[in-house]
């Protein structure tokens, strides 16, 4: 029993520690010889990515990231461990990915490492989900918007869809923590503005 809680734990730590790998840091620094950190909205995600450094590195972030997510579900589940113990592994790399301990704890704001998540956890709805939040994406310009009405549709097909317990705890998770993110991100970018008028 403890040695099951110990193994749990390690592949928590190792999802956190997955999950704080910097990879639009090094793309932008490895690109452009600059600190992600410094440029743009200083988010190290893949939006800021785009920005500074153009269309072919920003896909080796979204490929890495999202990749993330998908080593967190993977892991557990070929090494035998009971599906919830991905409602831990998933949370833990996005929580790496937007604090990670390899940058002082100011990392992106996770989405592309849920994608990796939801693709893995729940492909088909994630899949059916994708097409209205792209044209909701497309038509509003506005990411922000479509993630949250994205996440709205994924949880609105798992509960319809009657998925199990621990796929509807792990899509609210990353809602949570994805739309968390984003609140906290807006926060700062309107005290920012206040403070320069």
């Amino acid at each position: 029993m403890y040695l099951e809680w110990a193994l749990v734990a390690g592949l928590a730590l190792g999802a956190y520690l997955l999950g704080s790998f910097p990879t639009a840091y090094i793309v932008v620094r490895r690109t452009k010889r600059q600190d992600i950190r410094e440029l743009g909205s200083h988010n190290v995600g893949a939006m800021n990515a785009f920005q500074q450094a153009g269309a072919w590195p920003v896909t080796l972030v979204l490929l890495t990231d999202a990749g993330k997510g998908a080593i967190a579900v993977l892991a557990p589940l070929w090494l035998g461990f009971s599906p919830w113990t991905v409602f831990l592994t998933s949370g833990f790399a996005v929580i790496g990915h937007v604090w990670p301990v390899f940058l002082n704890f100011s990392g992106g704001k996770g989405a592309a490492v849920v994608l990796g998540v939801s693709l893995t956890f729940l492909p088909l709805l994630t899949l059916t989900a994708a097409v209205p939040t792209a044209l909701i994406i497309f038509l509003t310009r506005n990411v922000v918007i479509g993630a949250v009405l994205g996440f709205a549709i994924l949880n609105t097909l798992v509960i319809a869809t009657g998925q199990g317990p621990a796929q509807m705890a792990v899509c609210l998770l990353m809602t949570v923590l994805v739309s968390t993110t984003y609140v906290v991100s807006l926060r700062k970018q309107l005290s920012t503005a206040i403070k320069h008028r």
